[in-house]
């Protein structure tokens, strides 16, 4: 199971945005941060006032606190309430740490970025941040504690042999220095399947081409059913969806061009947009794309509370598996579904991408007033927490010497863990789920919307991308 894990997380994508949290089982949360308390009083949505501050009456005991979204730290213990998941985080940590006394504040990523700038400005912000390499770390990095002589003084020189190389590819791209540890894999630009939903809405299987993924929708539509449902309002879900089309009509030309060795107006660009926007001109999505967020407006509508759904088919990535595992309260409900994951639709005859990257790293406030303990809690998160996130089952290990998984595997779970192994196994892999210059990122993400509006031709949005 090492080897294999190692295997696995050797091939890469991140971030994710990008992709993030959910205290339902998904990414991209848009649960309001958690008020209440958790288990045992513990205040978990305290907010760091002084970075590194010592413990009123307790000069030998330093407050780290962390900010982050739930998900980034996956299914921690099974716990998915942001409470439980902040409170089981908080008592780990400090049962190990005599000198250190952890607080957590869990909220929408969303919310948690916002407060960043803020609190940066501030001069308040949290000592240890969650953070999605990419466009976001390249926001953040200059508030930031390098971390390189702090990792060779904890593991050695050669510290960077300890993580596969898709863990750190992205954030090796933010410059000399490494600003942030990644803690979390996931694979995005995937599918997922109900064939209960979809039996009832008319269809035999899950599309494996675009011209079925047509078909599917037209047949689905005509029997009352939903189509396939995407978040048309997250800036996530529409890059996750734009680098899937474009990686999978070429590849190389996708590196290329989120690195600025490539032309916005390539042909494929241009071909990889009009495909975008087929999305909405040939009704392949859920009507109301644009003015849905995925969590948990759409998420919602494909596993409710119970494990009931109607959603037959919908854009997502891996961290849905944690929703397979056992210890759910609706594991039999929803697995009776009969849930799987595939790739995204073929297009042209290629097989579909897969986008692996780290989901989430962890960076150090440089202005924290104990920046070696901070460092502390980066290194519990990204080595003893590991075990952790594996059995998670929604994430995968940063390490190339990964614990194997310790929880119970259901032939449902498994099914799935091996589908998006095999993908992210195979060479068919991009290494990024979002342009690594935040302006970049915006930028698209204003030219799809106006693509699905009909605001724009992809020839134009090819120009707009190439002038800007």
């Amino acid at each position: 199971m090492k080897k294999g894990l190692a295997l696995f997380m050797a091939v890469l994508m991140g971030a994710s945005l990008i992709g993030c949290g959910n205290s339902s089982g998904g990414t991209g949360d848009t649960k309001a941060p958690a008020q209440t308390q958790a288990p045992g009083d513990k205040d978990t949505t305290a907010p760091a006032t002084e970075a590194g501050s010592k413990d009123v009456g307790n000069t030998e005991k330093t407050t780290i606190h962390i900010q982050s979204w739930q998900y980034a730290l996956g299914s921690y213990k099974g716990f998915t309430e942001d409470a439980d998941v902040a409170a089981a985080i908080e008592d780990e940590f400090n049962s190990t740490h005599d000198d250190i006394e952890l607080k957590v504040s869990l909220m929408r990523q969303e919310d948690h970025f916002n407060a960043l700038k803020v609190d940066f400005s501030a001069g308040n912000a949290p000592d240890v941040i969650g953070i999605t390499p990419g466009a976001v770390l390249e926001q953040f990095k200059t508030q930031l504690e390098p971390l390189d002589a702090h990792a060779a003084g904890t593991w050695g020189d050669s510290w960077q042999d300890r993580f596969t190389d898709a863990s750190l590819t992205t954030i090796k791209m933010s410059g000399d220095e490494i600003y942030a540890l990644p803690s979390a894999m996931s694979a995005a630009g995937m599918m997922w399947y109900a064939d209960e939903q979809m039996k009832a809405g008319g269809l035999d299987k899950a599309p494996t081409s675009w011209d079925e993924l047509l078909s599917a929708s037209e047949t689905l539509r005509s029997n009352g059913s939903m189509p396939l449902m995407f978040g048309g309002k997250d800036t996530w879900q529409n890059s996750d969806m734009f680098i899937t089309i474009l990686g999978t009509l070429n590849k190389d030309l996708t590196n290329k061009l989120f690195s600025g060795e490539e032309s916005w107006e390539h042909p494929d660009v241009i071909k990889a947009f009009e495909y975008y926007q087929k999305l909405f001109t040939d009704n392949i999505v859920q009507d109301g794309a644009l003015s849905t967020t995925m969590y948990n407006e759409g998420y919602s509508m494909w596993r409710a509370d119970d494990g009931t759904g109607i959603v037959p088919l919908i854009f997502n990535g891996s961290w849905e598996l944690g929703c397979l595992s056992t210890i759910n309260s609706y594991y039999e409900t929803y697995t009776a579904r009969g849930i799987h994951i595939s790739r995204f639709p073929s297009i042209e005859g290629k097989e579909a991408v897969i986008l692996s990257a780290p989901d989430v790293a962890w960076g150090v406030n440089k202005s924290c007033a104990n920046v070696d303990a901070a460092w502390e809690v980066v290194r519990w998160l990204t080595e003893d927490m590991q075990q952790s996130v594996v059995d998670g089952l929604g994430f995968f290990s940063v390490l190339k010497d990964s614990p194997e998984v310790t929880v119970e595997m259901p032939d449902s779970f498994k099914e799935c863990y091996d589908v998006v192994a095999a993908a992210i196994a195979s060479d068919n892999s991009i290494g990024f789920r979002e342009a690594f210059d935040a302006q970049v990122a915006t930028d698209l993400f204003n030219n799809l919307q106006l693509l699905a509006t009909g605001g724009s031709t992809p020839e134009e949005a090819a120009r707009a991308m190439s002038e800007r």
